[in-house]
């Protein structure tokens, strides 16, 4: 659960290589080695692009490892996925992982989506709706892309992105000196729905999860856990960040600008119905609320647990006046990174 006192000292605040080309066996993580050099002379400190053949596609992802980190030095890992239309190379140039990487001694790892053709019939971009929108672009295999496919191409073949996850995982571990206690997800957009879904199907892996910009845990996916629930499913801490004038969460919710009062998380509000209610359900939460409003940065906790269920807590934040980003503190007052690192630095498996 985040501290509001460090939370809000954060926003009170504002103001190539390329590695060889490496095949992994099985999209299942494998033995981990703790404490030696690993034997694959490719996984050297710094930044290395790497593939794998995941399901018969080759498939790309960046990993980073601070300079100043030993070899021998079990890092955390925090995977980061990019919004539709981005690339793993976009996302680690744009945010300030590495940055915090450096700073903090921790690894991090940005791969990229396969790209689709999708098709809405209304579709928010560059904050206004247009309609019969078509697009060719990357796309995480999140809980709806089965429903965007554009029926004009209808032999697509939606990647495994979970089991491509898992086989980055395994890569990562049998390749560097990891803490495998101390695994993180956090996704913009489509990449932020991609972190729900892996919220609900990676929990033996991932020690907390921070999608921004999106997130919605919709009714189908908890009616299809209740008939076929998912082996190992532990409720995880999740930190989901968005902004009040997010232009696709507002078309989506059918509002001007998302509720920021204490309100919001009354029944019947669209951001408590929106986004609240689905991972109370999903993290086995009392309706038991923890409100804030201070900065201008509207903060919902949830922490009372269910049944006496273990490891499961909500926190909601509202960015007062963003839009549809990831902030990083140029395109924002705010640095997402400097919120969240500290949310998971609290959690380990």
């Amino acid at each position: 659960m985040i501290r509001l006192a460090w939370l809000l000292v954060v926003v009170a605040a504002v103001g190539a290589v390329v590695g060889s080309m490496l095949l992994l066996k099985s999209p299942n993580p494998g033995p981990f080695n703790h404490g030696r050099v690993k034997e694959n002379p490719a996984a050297s400190n710094g930044k290395q692009v790497y593939h794998l053949e995941v399901g018969g596609v080759q498939r790309e992802f960046i990993v980073y490892r601070p300079e100043n980190l030993s070899a021998t030095a079990e890092a955390p890992v925090v995977f980061v996925f990019h919004g539709t239309t981005g690339t793993g190379e976009k996302f680690y140039d744009t945010t300030n992982w590495k940055k915090t990487a450096d700073a903090e001694g921790f690894m991090t790892v940005y791969p990229t989506a396969l790209k689709y053709h999708v098709f809405s019939e209304e579709k928010v971009m560059a904050g206004e709706v247009k309609n019969n929108v078509s697009q060719y672009t990357t796309k995480w295999n999140a809980f709806e892309l089965p429903n965007l496919l554009d029926p004009a191409y209808p032999d697509q073949v939606l990647a495994d992105d979970v089991a491509f996850t898992r086989a980055m995982v395994g890569f990562v571990n049998e390749n560097y000196a990891t803490d495998t206690a101390r695994f993180y997800a956090t996704g913009f957009s489509n990449g932020g729905q991609f972190v729900t879904r892996l919220a609900v199907e990676m929990t033996d892996v991932f020690a907390a999860f921070a999608p921004a910009g999106a997130g919605i845990v919709h009714d189908q996916v908890l009616a299809a856990l209740e008939l076929n629930p998912v082996a190992d499913f532990t409720p995880r801490p999740v930190l989901q960040t968005v902004g009040e004038e997010d232009p696709k969460l507002t078309f989506f919710l059918g509002v001007t600008a998302l509720n920021m009062s204490e309100a919001a998380a009354v029944d019947g509000d669209p951001v408590k119905d929106g986004f609240i209610s689905g991972f109370l359900a999903l993290e086995q939460l009392k309706d038991i609320v923890t409100y804030e409003l201070k900065n201008g940065v509207a903060h919902f906790s949830y922490d009372q647990k269910l049944n006496s269920v273990e490891g499961g807590s909500y926190d909601l934040l509202i960015m007062p006046g963003m839009g549809h980003i990831y902030p990083n503190g140029q395109n924002y007052p705010v640095d997402i990174v400097k919120i969240l690192w500290p949310f998971f630095a609290e959690h380990s498996l």
